[in-house]
């Protein structure tokens, strides 16, 4: 995912490289990573992934931008196969109060060829100040599920170990309403959490993550490995 303030998870670490000086300020970004955590969940089956991403940010705050990633999730019941994820986003962020920054946006999510029925849309707003990120996401219609809303409590802290090292803790609350009451397919209903702890470093002119990713699901038959506690290593240019 993207320009989300979750971010993201997962392995989105990315060096901004910037293309333009003056006036509208354009930052691309290039990733490789040994999986695609989403919410705690592998979106490749855990298998790597290579992600991109385009920024456009203007002086009054505004940005569009968009950002993608190959995917896995298998075959539905007629056998077609997601392979991409395209985002779509756009957004403003800026300081509201001495140290607190605000950022408000809407994402589109895309997952282009014969899986066009997955698409949905969320709003996400955050607020940062000192080493901390509170934010929310929400979507009305939750991965294209008409009767499905979603919400998206989380939390970030991010501390620097030293001028080059940084340790990034997240945590997650995904909360579906659906009718019936078990829209993850698990033990937990249409509740669960997700966290991680990386640590990000400067190697050579790239940024390295390393951390670890998961969620309290505890029941295997549901995502099996892909929402297990597990280890992912991104590099970033």
């Amino acid at each position: 995912m993207k320009k989300l303030p979750m971010l993201l998870a997962v392995g989105l670490l990315a060096t901004p490289m910037a293309f333009a000086q003056d006036g509208p300020t354009i930052e691309g970004n290039v990733t490789l990573a040994s999986d695609y955590s989403f919410r705690g969940w592998s979106q490749t089956q855990r298998d790597p992934a290579i992600q991109g991403g385009l920024d456009l940010a203007f002086a009054s705050g505004f940005y569009v931008g968009t950002w993608g990633s190959n995917v896995n999730f298998g075959a539905d019941a007629d056998g077609n196969v997601a392979s991409m994820e395209w985002d779509l986003y756009l957004g403003w962020a800026g300081e509201v109060a001495d140290g607190v920054g605000l950022d408000v946006s809407f994402i589109n999510f895309e997952y282009p060829g014969n899986r066009e029925a997955l698409n949905y849309q969320e709003l996400a707003a955050s607020l940062s100040f000192a080493d901390f990120t509170l934010g929310v996401n929400y979507s009305p219609e939750y991965l294209a599920v008409s009767d499905v809303t979603f919400m998206y409590p989380y939390a970030d802290y991010s501390y620097a170990l030293g001028e080059f090292v940084t340790l990034d803790l997240h945590l997650g609350f995904n909360m579906a309403d659906s009718p019936g009451g078990d829209f993850f397919g698990t033990e937990q209903g249409d509740e669960y959490i997700d966290y991680s702890a990386a640590v990000s470093f400067e190697l050579l002119g790239a940024s390295v993550s390393v951390g670890l990713y998961g969620t309290d699901i505890d029941d295997d038959g549901s995502c099996g490995r892909d929402c297990e506690l597990r280890p992912i290593l991104s590099l970033s240019l």
